[in-house]
């Protein structure tokens, strides 16, 4: 309960310093049933430079945990994206950025311990406005491709990346 209420009061303090016109979120979510935690947390700003210009920067962490008798393992990674956005009318947003993924923590109770490669995606997408008020449908054209680390080469040594193509639709109900 003292740990929601600082965050309350931390995330009041941020909104308080910023801009006027900047948008900050903070959020959390989790998933917990026998064997199985998992929280993400990320933050979120959004920064008007003008009336057509913004950027979108987000940090995020998550982290995970399987419990299977001795075959226990945790998971833990960090994910930073930028996506400089231009408005294009008063329905329609056009972004390109980058989203940059750490090397992901993986821990057995065995006492392996190795860092999976990191990620780097390009992306670039478009916004049209959904059926309520803050909805989107978004189109999204990405990249991401993986660095490799210590000895754990072979496919990302080859280059191999991860293309899509994808639509969604977001906003809260």
């Amino acid at each position: 309960m003292a740990e929601n209420s600082l965050l309350t009061r931390s995330v009041k303090w941020v909104v308080d310093a910023l801009p006027e016109d900047t948008m900050f979120d903070v959020a959390s979510d989790g998933l917990k049933f026998s064997g199985c935690k998992h929280r993400d947390y990320q933050m979120r700003i959004t920064q008007p430079i003008n009336a057509q210009f913004s950027i979108e920067t987000s940090l995020g962490y998550s982290k995970g945990q399987l419990q299977w008798g001795v075959f226990s393992q945790k998971v833990s990674v960090y994910e930073l994206s930028l996506v400089p956005r231009y408005q294009v009318s008063e329905r329609l947003s056009l972004g390109f950025g980058m989203v940059s993924q750490s090397d992901v923590k993986f821990k057995t109770t065995q006492g392996l311990e190795f860092d999976l490669p990191s990620s780097q995606e390009w992306l670039a997408s478009s916004r049209i406005h959904g059926i309520e008020e803050g909805h989107y449908w978004e189109l999204m054209v990405s990249s991401k491709k993986w660095q490799t680390n210590q000895s754990y080469g072979s496919w990302f040594e080859r280059g191999l990346a991860d293309n899509k193509l994808t639509l969604s639709y977001n906003g809260s109900f």
